[in-house]
């Protein structure tokens, strides 16, 4: 048995022109059952504009988990991740979602494309990830996720 990678896909996410202090939910992932699934890696671009961020200078990622009916965090008032590509509430303090890291956005007034890799922390048959824009203005028009699982063959 080898470890292969599979071909990144797309996680549904409508991110773009996030304001700042805003979180977004991606729709739900679900993992591939015909393949023996050992990690999964999790990319996120975002397009910054012309305005240079403040304060912390970051987009914050998160995961949640769930079973496709029941997601970590979902309470209707903060965390209300629901498995769907939406808007939340808030994210509570302390919370249920993962943090996975974060993407610095230190590039002053110049609109680049900042991306960051992260390892989901377990293999659950249904997951999603959160962004925050902590970066003290709203994101550009392009956000993307894509992941691609690790398994044996």
């Amino acid at each position: 048995m080898a470890l292969q990678w599979s071909s990144p896909a797309s996680i549904s996410i409508t991110a773009g022109s996030l304001g700042s202090g805003s979180n977004r939910s991606s729709a739900a992932v679900t993992t591939s059952t015909t393949a023996n699934i050992t990690k999964t890696e999790v990319t996120v671009s975002v397009l910054t504009t012309a305005t240079a961020p403040s304060g912390n200078k970051q987009v914050v990622v998160y995961s949640y988990k769930g079973d496709g009916t029941s997601y970590s965090g979902n309470s209707g008032t903060t965390d209300n991740v629901d498995g769907t590509d939406k808007t939340l509430t808030a994210i509570g303090s302390p919370t249920s979602l993962v943090y996975l890291g974060s993407i610095p956005l230190n590039q002053g007034a110049v609109a680049v494309t900042a991306t960051g890799v992260f390892d989901l922390p377990s293999v659950d048959p249904e997951w999603g990830i959160v962004l925050y824009n902590d970066a003290g203005t709203a994101l550009g028009s392009t956000v993307t996720a894509t992941f691609r699982e690790q398994y044996y063959n």
